[in-house]
C-alpha cells in the first residue's frame, strides 16, 4: 500500500482543520481521502481526550472500514476506542441490536440473508393468508431490495413486511428502513446525540435513498439544537453501484439541505502520472472538470498498455505470461518513483472484467502457470462440504436456536424436517441416524456450551477416509477456514464480545469476500472499488462487454462510463488494457468491436 506522506496538501489541512458543522469533501481516486478523515478524527479527539463523546466513521465497504479502523488505531493509540469504524448497514444492526425492542423486535432480531430463506418465509406467509405464490420470487426481491433502497413502494412490499413482523426477523434492507424508524422516537435521537459528536461518511457517492435517511435521521435538522456536525467524503465519478441503488447526487442535496462547506482534493498521491492522466480524461468525459493542481509533477511515471489477443483463451494466456513475468522480474524501472522497489507480490496485482464471466480464461491462464488466484467469495461458496456447511449451522443455531432460517437451512442440508432440528440436541440425534458417515462425526459440536469450546472441538474431530481422499482434504480445508475466521474474530474483539452471535456477524462479513486469501486477485470491478493494486489487468474491453450491451439509456451509459473510471483507477503503478477480437459462441467464432473507451488511450489520439 502506498503511504500517504505526513505533511498534508493545503486542499487536506483545510478539510481536516475546518469547524465547520456541515462539510463535503470531494476527493477524486488516490487523493488521500482516508487520511484526511483519519487526521480529522485525530484532531478531534486529540483536543477533547477527556470529552464523553465518540465519533462514527461510516463506510461503503466493510474492506475500507477495516483499513479507516486500522489507521485509527495506529495513530490514535488507546484515544481509537472512541471511534466506533463500521458499515451504514453494520450501524444499522447494532443500532436494533441495542435498541429495537423500543420498536417491537426480539431482543436478537433475525437476519435473513439468503435468498431461499427469504423465499421461504414469504412463500409460507402468502399461503397461510390465502394469497397466491409467485412463480419467481428471487425476481420478486430484486424489485424489492430496489425499491426498499429507493424509498419507493413495489408489489408484494406490504405482505413482505408483515411475513417479516411476523417472524421478528429483518433482512438487508429492512434493516435500515427499521433502524429509521427508531431514530423517529425523539428519546432513541437524543441519546444518540448525546452518544456521538461527529459523524464522517466515506464512500459517499454510494449511498442510497434509505442509508441517506437513516444518516439524516441520525444527524438531525440543520437548525436543531442537537444537531450532529457530519462530513461526508466521495467521488461521484466513482458511483457504480445505481443497480443497487446508489445515487451520487446524494453528495449535492446534502450540501444544499445543511449549507455544506465544499473542499475539493485535487492532487494525487497514489497513483503514477500516466494513470491519473487517464483517469482525468475519463473524469473529463463524465463532465467532471480538471483540479487546477492536475499539472503537478509525479515522482512515478506509471506505465499503461494496450494489448488485442486472437480470442479470449489467447487474451488469458496472454494476461497470464504478462503477470508471471511482473512477478518474476519486478516493475520496469522507468515506471517507478526514485529509490521505490520493483517487487511485486501476487496480492499486489489485480486482474478486473465487467462480469465474472470475462475472467475464466484469465483464471485457467493463471492456473495453468501454477498460480492459484484469490476468487471473492460468497455464503454459498465459503464451505465447500456438506460437513463443513452443518457444523457452521450448528454454531447459528447455538446463536439464536430459535431462528427459523437456521431450522430451514439444517432441514436442507441433512435431508429432514425443520421440526426435527430446533435443538443441538435434535441435531446430534439427527446426525446419529444420518446415511452419510461424515455427519456422524460432527456429534460432538452439538453438546459444546461456549465458542472457544466449540473451536476446540472442531480441530479434534476424526473424520473418516474414504474413496478417493479428495472428501477428507475438502473436510480439512473447510475446518482451516472456521478455525482461521476463529482466530480474525479473536484478534479483532474483546474477550466479553467473543459470543456465538458476533462470531455469526464476523462470518457474515468473511463470507461477503471482503478477505480474500493470498493469490492474484480476480474481481469484478464493482468487487474492486475502493481498493488498491500495484498493478492492475483490465480485461474483455470489446463493445457489448465493457460497456455492457443492455445500456441502452443515458443514464445507465454514465454509469457504465463510471465502472471504466474505477477500474482504470485501481493501480498505483501499471495499467494493461486487453481485448479479444473474437469471441466463441454456439454458432462459432465471431468478430468483436473494441470498446470505444480505448479512445481514451494516449496513443489512440
Amino acid at each position: 500500500m502506498t503511504t500517504i506522506p505526513y505533511q498534508l496538501s493545503a486542499d487536506q489541512e483545510a478539510a481536516a482543520m475546518s469547524d465547520d458543522q456541515a462539510i463535503v469533501v470531494v476527493a477524486s481516486a488516490g487523493s488521500g481521502k482516508t487520511e484526511v478523515a483519519a487526521r480529522r478524527v485525530e484532531r478531534l479527539l486529540s483536543k477533547s481526550p477527556d470529552s464523553a463523546f465518540r465519533i462514527l466513521a461510516l463506510s461503503y465497504t466493510v474492506k475500507a472500514a477495516d483499513e479507516l479502523r486500522e489507521r485509527f488505531s495506529t495513530r490514535l493509540g488507546d484515544l481509537h476506542r472512541r471511534v466506533d469504524t463500521t458499515t451504514v448497514h453494520g450501524f444499522a444492526h447494532d443500532l436494533l441490536r441495542q435498541h429495537g425492542t423500543r420498536i417491537g423486535l426480539p431482543v436478537e432480531p433475525e437476519i435473513l440473508t439468503r435468498d431461499e430463506d427469504r423465499a421461504e418465509l414469504l412463500s409460507r406467509w402468502l399461503k397461510a393468508e390465502g394469497s397466491t405464490v409467485p412463480d419467481d420470487l428471487l425476481a420478486v426481491f430484486r424489485a424489492l431490495d430496489l425499491a426498499r433502497a429507493r424509498l419507493q413502494s413495489a408489489p408484494f412490499l406490504n405482505e413482505w413486511n408483515e411475513a417479516l413482523a411476523s417472524a421478528g426477523a429483518l433482512d438487508y434492507a429492512s434493516m435500515l428502513l427499521r433502524a429509521i424508524d427508531l431514530l423517529e422516537l425523539p428519546s432513541a435521537r437524543r441519546q444518540l446525540a448525546r452518544l456521538y459528536g461527529h459523524v464522517i461518511v466515506d464512500e459517499a457517492q454510494n449511498l442510497t435513498a434509505a442509508q441517506y435517511a437513516l444518516l439524516t435521521a441520525l444527524i438531525g435538522p440543520l437548525n436543531d439544537g442537537q444537531h450532529v456536525p457530519a462530513v461526508l467524503i466521495g467521488d461521484d465519478k466513482q458511483s457504480i453501484v445505481s443497480f443497487a441503488g446508489a445515487d451520487p447526487l446524494l453528495i449535492a442535496r446534502f450540501s444544499n439541505e445543511y449549507q455544506a462547506t465544499r473542499f475539493e482534493l485535487h492532487q494525487n498521491f497514489r497513483s503514477a502520472a500516466q494513470i491519473v492522466t487517464l483517469g482525468e480524461v475519463v473524469a473529463t468525459e463524465l463532465g467532471h472538470l480538471r483540479g487546477e493542481s492536475h499539472h503537478v509533477d509525479y515522482a512515478a511515471k506509471g506505465l499503461v498498455e494496450h494489448h488485442e489477443a486472437a480470442d479470449e483463451d489467447d487474451e488469458g494466456r496472454f494476461v497470464a505470461t504478462w503477470i508471471s513475468t511482473l512477478l518474476k522480474r519486478g516493475i520496469p524501472t522507468e515506471a517507478l518513483a526514485p529509490g521505490e522497489t520493483s517487487h511485486v507480490s501476487q496480492d499486489d496485482v489485480a486482474v478486473l472484467a465487467r462480469s465474472a464471466a470475462a475472467l475464466r480464461a484469465t483464471q485457467s491462464a493463471l492456473e495453468a502457470e501454477g498460480y492459484q488466484p484469490a476468487m471473492s467469495s460468497s455464503s454459498e461458496d465459503w464451505l465447500s462440504t456438506l460437513a463443513g456447511k452443518v457444523a457452521y449451522e450448528v454454531v447459528a443455531l447455538m446463536s439464536a436456536g430459535s431462528h427459523r432460517s437456521t431450522h430451514w437451512q439444517l432441514a436442507r442440508l441433512m435431508g429432514v424436517d425443520e421440526a426435527d432440528v430446533r435443538s443441538p440436541a435434535d441435531v446430534a440425534e439427527g446426525l446419529r441416524t444420518h446415511p452419510d458417515i461424515t455427519l456422524k462425526a460432527l456429534i460432538p459440536l452439538c453438546g459444546v456450551d461456549k465458542p472457544t469450546d466449540f473451536i476446540a472441538s472442531l480441530a479434534g474431530l476424526e473424520m473418516p477416509e474414504y474413496g478417493s481422499g479428495q472428501p477428507l482434504a475438502a473436510w480439512e480445508a473447510d475446518c482451516r477456514q472456521l478455525i482461521d475466521a476463529w482466530r480474525g474474530f479473536v484478534q479483532k474483539t474483546d474477550r466479553a464480545e467473543q459470543s456465538w452471535g458476533n462470531f455469526r456477524i464476523h462470518v457474515s462479513r468473511l463470507q461477503r469476500g471482503d478477505d480474500l486469501h493470498p493469490g492474484v486477485r480476480l474481481l469484478t470491478i464493482h468487487k474492486a472499488q475502493g481498493r488498491e493494486y500495484r498493478a492492475v489487468v483490465v480485461v474483455g474491453l470489446n463493445d457489448g462487454q465493457m460497456p455492457d450491451f443492455r445500456a441502452s439509456t443515458q443514464d445507465e451509459r454514465i454509469s457504465e462510463l463510471r465502472t471504466f473510471y474505477v477500474a482504470v483507477t485501481r493501480p498505483a503503478r501499471m495499467l494493461l488494457l486487453t481485448r479479444a477480437k473474437s469471441r466463441q459462441t454456439r454458432y462459432g467464432s465471431r468478430i468483436t468491436d473494441p470498446s470505444p473507451y480505448l479512445r481514451f488511450l494516449p496513443d489512440a489520439h
